[in-house]
């Protein structure tokens, strides 16, 4: 038996746009995009069941117990390996811990490293959280501390993948939603076709205020008076876009270079 291998994995950040990116690139029932579904990591989060019921793949749990205890990669293949190997598929997650496991594990086809600029990804992390009501649990110094350790662990697996000769495609955000030319080279490298529903699942995921942002269609980075933000968290995220000096350089990103 074949490898059940994912056509793309997005090594991402959180906050970077690879939900949209995903929800975009879904287009049931042929090509299948999951949101951090954790398939290096069973048993499966439950962020992952309104998707399997909205492609029409759940299992249930005598299933999942059934798989108990073997590796990821044949859960995967027991629990959906019926459903994803007659379509394009793949995932994304968000934690540089979680990437070089997923490649190891699952070899996908095209690896996309989705990327934005530091000051904007702390931003929205400010804005989300005071949106959920989830400020007391992530705090200012949580943003930091993401933001430090994440963008660290994304510079160093994308030079661990240059050393493994391992291919990745780095895709900046604020490039594919400014530049029509940029969505359609990636597609056209993927062999994937866009028109997917941009707002799937972000109800399921308490970002309702993101799909009424999407509704009104196209493409734009937020501005500082859309997200409401208060002048001290203005000034925290330009300290953590100085801290995070390298991934700024390495994905060719000026400090200071945003509103």
């Amino acid at each position: 038996m074949n490898q059940l291998k994912p056509d793309i994995y997005i090594a991402a950040m959180g906050r970077s746009g690879s939900t949209m990116l995903c929800n975009i690139l879904t287009r049931e029932p042929d090509q299948i995009m999951f949101i951090e579904p954790k398939f290096h990591t069973p048993p499966y989060r439950n962020i992952l069941k309104p998707q399997l019921a909205q492609y029409g793949m759940e299992f249930d749990e005598s299933e999942m117990a059934a798989v108990q205890g073997l590796p990821p990669d044949q859960v995967l293949e027991t629990l959906l390996g019926a459903h994803l190997r007659p379509v394009k598929w793949g995932f994304k997650e968000v934690q540089c811990s979680e990437h070089r496991r997923v490649v190891d594990l699952f070899a996908p086809v095209h690896i996309l490293v989705n990327v934005r600029h530091i000051f904007n990804i702390a931003l929205s992390f400010f804005e989300k959280h005071r949106r959920q009501d989830n400020q007391d649990r992530f705090p200012a110094s949580w943003v930091k501390d993401y933001c430090l350790r994440e963008t660290q662990g994304l510079v160093g697996f994308c030079q661990d993948l240059a050393k493994r000769g391992i291919a990745y495609q780095v895709v900046r955000y604020e490039d594919f939603i400014t530049r029509p030319q940029e969505r359609k080279a990636l597609g056209d490298h993927l062999g994937w076709r866009y028109g997917g529903n941009a707002n799937r699942f972000l109800n399921d995921l308490n970002r309702g205020f993101e799909a009424r942002r999407h509704a009104a269609g196209g493409y734009r980075e937020t501005s500082l008076a859309d997200r409401g933000l208060s002048a001290q968290e203005i000034r925290y995220a330009r300290e953590i876009e100085e801290q995070c000096a390298q991934y700024q350089a390495f994905f060719g990103y000026q400090t200071g270079d945003t509103p």
